[in-house]
């Protein structure tokens, strides 16, 4: 099968029959009649069914000129779900020209309830295509509908068609070349500063590598020439003796750095940065190499002529297809007059030496082989890596410029790819020390689905909140991808279009832009599902320009206001534009925000935002029309490098009263700045926007509206510079929003107060927080400054972790959010894996900035449930409960029968912390090897006391031991093991115990011959034994020697305490409490078991033990199915196993009552009386009944218990 031909029906056919689909497919063409009217589909033919793969193949032929996806896949769905079918193979062929088409697996879950035969319900729609056809590369889908044979099943068949799997394969590749190329190229910087290299390699790594994916995304519209990646054609006739592979001497090859200096720097800062005629001219003349030395700052003049064999030829291919977008996109970084190189894009010959990095590292299939990446990835399986040059990288893959949605995923590498690529990198990258950190390769970047499913709540509150919330039905419909019928009345419609321009939504820790991505394409989306013909919007745009226009304040002259009507009719302009391309801009210019300390994450959000406005823009072959691209706005007022957790503390608002005309001038030139179509236009109001902040700090500093040091935090930030981040944030000074955000949204980072020495909480702890504690996370306080930049009645949507809804350290944040705040959504991940890389639980909470109503709609996934991830919104109206959460208590999420159960807990029970019961950690020796030994060996020691005395007095001290893994239910399986009790409560003196003090000072012996230290075992064996139980944390040192253990380290002594080298590592104040009656469990694991004692055994660290009143009684409550009912709420671990500590079993609420007590205590004497015979259904009986369990509250508890994995039962 040739992809990159036009479609065959006979061909394909072929293809699915005898390569692709199972030996099962049956070819039978039919004509299928449309049940509904369809706006783009002309006809439907049945071409097949797989039953195998429960899987039927369409045709559908359609008349659809631009390609609408959205359109085309919703009239798809219908199509499916007319049919009664949920899962198809679809190929969507023009009827104008079959040259190009696509290939899609479409799937639906259909309303099972709907028995209607006309228009059928369904949900959750999803379409997965290629783009095939002629001029289409395919490598992609060769691989993975080829290459990869016959579909196997299901899940087979979904892979094939998977975006993830795609950009996995890439990612990997680029991950591997990146590791490469970060230790061979160099970045000059400040060129007399030779250590500073090392610092920015990772970032300017990254930078480049975004730029030139962003360049290739371009280059599928066809707006960068092929020619300016070609291999041979460079070599031939652009660049002199261009050879990147050849082996120049012994040491390999040519650190040469042509390419990347005169092809890519050229087009990234001189092309595409540069306009190609002069201002309100039709002269090709802008683009030009650079002549003389005046022109050294002037980053738009090319550099490097002398490398070209054709220079003009370079400046000819670029002047015919390469458009000047503007925005600031490209703008060289190069601090040329203080001699800081960032890009380092110069002819200074100092410069060129400084800027390495080597033509190898572009082209070739394996041109790094053999490469050692091991300890970049703490892999040892990467020790012999191949890595391709870049170019040929990307070249094996399909691109689509236009962003996926989770209804509609083209098989391709789409806009989203530059933040995932930034995301994983910047992973590998410490940007507070400037250093690598090699073995992280993943990050918490947003999946697609929880973006959306954010966006659409966020969204839908607001709507709620300003249009009205009786019309909710309707804004679900809105915000699916489904085609159920708007029942909107026009006046509905237009109140929806206003709310949606006048919302500003913020994203405080933007990355690389997933959030405000996905508000603009729902957005977008809405707009175009209310107002398809762009009149309504057209109309509102016209009319807020001319509200500006007639301001007395703003005052705009005639020819501004002239100027500013027809670039909105140009934007509107369906012969020059896609019509999302309007809804795009004005959306951007009015709604979206982001925010983000890293200056290189701002940089990936507006190349994400520039791609979606290209997209959507007809190109031409007219240079002077500058290709029919529109220059991109300028969004340094929409996404600004800052510290959000820092505010300003202000005794008002900035722009007060006697200010107000600043701030008028401000406004005015924001919006100048923003869609400033030219460079000069740019220069010009972004020196006056410098002199009117300048003169509004003076104004501020007149006033004392801050304070003097904020004073000089105002005056030094410049929105312009893209090297550094803003050490505070204001939105008022920053975006010109003064009231507040309606929508704040966003995935703050996960950083720990505590790490480094406390060193980040020490910067927050001064700053106001209510929610802040020393012990916290960086996310707790992101809730709170989110809650600040609300404005009344807003709404803030995170997905964090979810530690805060339980941990010691979220009790503010709890009291906070219950106090300040209305919840009115949280769902909690626990045990579902949202991000790749992370094993953190996550939640996703949305708040209204308004008085608490108590009433949440709440929703718990678990590992039972994980494909909920999939179609959020129907498992919240599924499985959704409503709970009240009024303070700082854990925020626990129960269903109606939980709630039940837990009223009749808390009304019978009693906390055992109020019991008479004492419980401690079991005993940590510090070595194991030496204290715990095995009977044969305590017999040996005791055989070795000199008289009856001694062997009475060293009989005393070595007790049983139970392990964790030795307690069973009621019971326990002692391994015959015993422990030296040596604690330093008692004071011992080791020379009244000569036997164990020569077994302690021997006991190495077999283990240091086995590990290869002879030597030692044979000349110093009591020095190295003494020197292990010496409580230094020191190394061990022999005859001036390291002892080595088997895997090389050196070792060490056990840790540092005050006790003596004999004794245990822990006093054990408490050890008389091992001779009492006790429960003792094990401290951490998957399965709940208590084993009652009474033989007086010890118990290892790995336990815990409980003695005091009632004990029998309560070993059978913890041992029942409800006493693990009442401990699923333990802390856990990172892996997901209970730590049933003391914090764990104090809180548990137990009832009291002594026939109840006197019933229990029988059954657990009658059990270890009688070899453990099984007691469960009475233990359980007797036990639901003292908490007064209905039927269904017991079958509630029994099916959760044995479904945990917390029991065995």
């Amino acid at each position: 099968m040739q992809f990159n031909k036009s479609y065959n029906r006979q061909e394909f056919v072929n293809f699915l029959r005898d390569s692709f689909l199972p030996d099962d497919f049956q070819h039978i063409e039919t004509p299928v009649k449309l049940h509904t009217q369809t706006k783009y589909t002309g006809s439907v033919t049945k071409l097949g069914a797989c039953p195998s793969l429960d899987l039927v193949v369409y045709e559908i032929q359609h008349h659809s000129k631009n390609d609408a996806r959205v359109g085309l896949s919703k009239e798809a769905f219908r199509v499916l779900a007319d049919e009664w079918e949920d899962r198809a193979l679809v190929i969507f062929v023009p009827e104008e020209s079959a040259s190009n088409y696509r290939f899609s697996l479409i799937t639906v879950d259909l309303d099972m309830t709907d028995t209607s035969k006309l228009n059928k319900r369904y949900s959750n729609p999803r379409r997965y295509s290629y783009y095939l056809g002629t001029g289409i590369a395919t490598h992609t889908p060769v691989q993975f509908l080829i290459q990869k044979g016959r579909v196997a099943n299901e899940e087979d068949l979904k892979n094939r068609f998977s975006v993830e799997v795609l950009t996995k394969a890439f990612y990997n590749e680029l991950s591997d070349w990146y590791a490469w190329a970060v230790r061979i190229v160099r970045f000059p910087n400040k060129i007399d500063d030779s250590y500073d290299d090392d610092k920015f390699n990772a970032e300017a790594t990254i930078r480049l590598v975004t730029r030139l994916i962003f360049v290739w995304f371009l280059k599928q519209k066809h707006l960068i020439p092929d020619e300016f990646f070609d291999e041979k054609y460079i070599a031939d006739n652009l660049l002199n003796s261009f050879e990147p592979n050849a082996i120049v001497n012994l040491f390999g090859k040519s650190e040469e750095s042509c390419y990347y200096k005169a092809i890519l720097q050229n087009l990234f800062f001189a092309m595409l940065n540069s306009p190609i005629t002069p201002e309100d001219k039709d002269t090709i003349s802008e683009r030009r190499f650079r002549n003389g030395r005046s022109d050294y700052d002037n980053n738009k003049l090319m550099r490097y002529e002398s490398m070209f064999a054709n220079p003009a030829l370079f400046v000819e291919l670029a002047n015919k297809t390469v458009p000047f977008l503007n925005g600031g996109l490209f703008d060289c970084l190069d601090d040329k007059d203080n001699g800081n190189y960032v890009d380092g894009f110069s002819d200074r010959e100092a410069v060129q030496r400084a800027l390495i990095v080597p033509d190898y590292l572009f082209f070739g299939d394996t041109v790094g082989k053999n490469i050692d990446l091991s300890e970049w990835y703490g892999d040892a399986s990467k020790k012999k890596v191949s890595a391709s040059g870049i170019i040929d990288i990307l070249k094996r893959y399909n691109f689509t410029v236009e962003e996926n949605t989770p209804y509609d995923q083209e098989v391709s590498l789409d806009p989203e790819l530059l933040g995932k690529v930034f995301e994983n990198l910047l992973a590998s990258y410490n940007p507070e020390t400037k250093t690598t950190a090699r073995k992280q390769t993943g990050s918490f970047y947003t999946p697609r689905e929880i973006v959306q499913y954010m966006v659409d709540e966020s969204i839908i509150a607001h709507l709620n909140k300003t249009v009205g919330k009786d019309l909710e039905p309707e804004y679900r419909k809105l915000v699916s991808y489904t085609d159920e019928i708007l029942n909107l009345t026009q006046e509905q419609k237009s109140s929806i279009i206003n709310a949606l321009y006048d919302c500003k939504v913020l994203d405080p820790a933007c990355g690389s832009g997933a959030f405000p991505m996905g508000i603009l394409q729902q957005m977008v989306h809405i707009l175009s599902e209310l107002d398809p013909s762009n009149e309504m919007w057209e109309e509102l745009i016209l009319n807020k320009a001319i509200q500006e226009s007639d301001d007395k304040d703003i005052q705009l002259t005639q020819d501004e206001k002239e100027e500013k009507r027809r670039d909105i009719e140009r934007s509107f302009n369906e012969s020059l534009n896609h019509p999302d391309y309007a809804r795009k801009l004005y959306l951007i210019e009015n709604c979206i925000y982001g925010v983000d300390i890293q200056p290189i994450a701002i940089q990936i959000s507006k190349l994400r935002f520039f791609i979606s406005l290209v997209v959507d823009q007809k190109a031409n072959s007219n240079p002077v029309e500058n290709f029919g691209i529109r220059p991109l706005p300028n969004l340094e007022a929409k996404f600004v490098a800052a510290n959000s957790l820092i505010g300003l503390k202000k005794n008002n608002s900035l722009f007060v009263t006697n200010i107000i005309d600043i701030e008028e001038q401000l406004q005015k030139a924001n919006h100048k700045i923003f869609s400033a179509k030219t460079y000069k236009t740019k220069r010009k109001y972004r020196e006056i926007l410098k002199t009117l902040r300048r003169e509004m700090v003076e104004e501020l500093a007149e006033i004392e509206i801050i304070s003097n040091d904020q004073i000089e935090q105002l005056a030094s930030w410049d929105m312009f510079d893209q090297n550094s981040f803003a050490s505070f944030f204001d939105p008022e000074w920053m975006f010109g929003v003064s009231t507040g955000f309606d929508i704040v949204i966003g995935n703050p980072p996960y950083i720990q107060l505590q790490l480094n020495g406390g060193e980040l909480g020490k910067m927050y702890e001064d700053s106001g927080f209510q929610s802040f504690t020393s012990t916290g996370d960086i996310y707790c306080l992101f809730y709170e400054r989110g809650h600040q930049l609300l404005k009344a009645d807003g709404h803030l949507c995170y997905i964090t972790s979810n530690k805060w809804m339980r941990a010691a350290y979220g009790e503010k944040l709890r009291t906070f959010l219950a106090s300040k705040t209305n919840p009115l959504l949280l769902i909690d991940f626990a045990g579902v894996k949202v991000f790749e890389s992370a094993t953190v639980d996550t939640n996703i909470l949305l708040f209204e900035k308004a008085k608490n109503a108590h009433h949440t709609i709440c929703a718990a996934t678990s590992k039972q449930n994980r494909d909920s991830l999939k179609n959020l919104s129907v498992f919240v109206q599924q499985q959704g409960t409503f709970c009240d959460f009024s303070g700082g208590d854990s925020w626990v999420i129960m269903t109606p029968i939980e709630q039940s159960i837990k009223r009749k807990i808390e009304a019978v029970g009693v906390p055992l912390k109020d019991w008479d019961i004492q419980i401690n950690y079991g005993i940590k020796t510090g070595y194991n090897d030496a204290f715990i030994i095995t009977s044969t060996k305590r017999d040996e020691i005791l055989a070795n006391c000199k008289t009856e005395e001694e062997r009475s007095r060293t009989d005393e001290i070595i007790r049983p031991i139970l392990r964790g893994r030795d307690i069973k239910r009621y019971g326990y399986e002692w391994a015959n093991l015993y422990l030296i009790a040596t604690f330093p409560a008692r004071h011992y003196n080791i020379d009244s115990f000569p036997a164990v003090k020569e077994y302690l000072l021997s006991f190495a012996y077999d283990s240091l011959l086995e590990n290869g230290n002879d030597w030692v075992a044979k000349n110093y064996l009591v020095e190295f034994c003494k020197q292990k139980l010496e409580q230094t944390g020191q190394e061990i040192i022999i005859n001036g020697k390291y002892v080595l253990d088997p895997q090389g380290h050196k070792e060490k002594s056990r840790k540092r305490t005050n006790n003596k080298w004999f004794e245990t590592q822990d006093s054990i104040s408490y050890w008389e409490d091992f001779s009492r009656p006790k429960i003792i469990w094990k401290r951490i694991g998957s399965i709940l078991r208590f084993s009652y004692d009474e033989s007086g055994a010890f118990g290892l660290d790995s336990t815990c033990i409980a003695t005091g009143a009632h004990i029998p009684y309560i070993c059978c409550i913890l041992n029942s199915l409800m006493g693990h009912y009442l401990l699923k709420d333990s802390p856990k671990t990172g892996t997901g196993d209970l730590l049933v500590s003391v914090q764990a079993i104090n809180p548990v609420k137990v009832p009291y009552s002594e026939e109840s007590e006197k019933r229990l205590t029988a059954l657990l004497q009658k059990n270890l009386s009688q070899d453990q015979i099984s007691i469960d259904e009475d233990v359980n009986r007797i036990v639901f009944s003292s908490y007064g369990l209905s039927k269904e509250e017991i079958d509630y508890v029994t099916f959760f218990v044995r479904q945990s994995q917390q029991s065995l039962l």
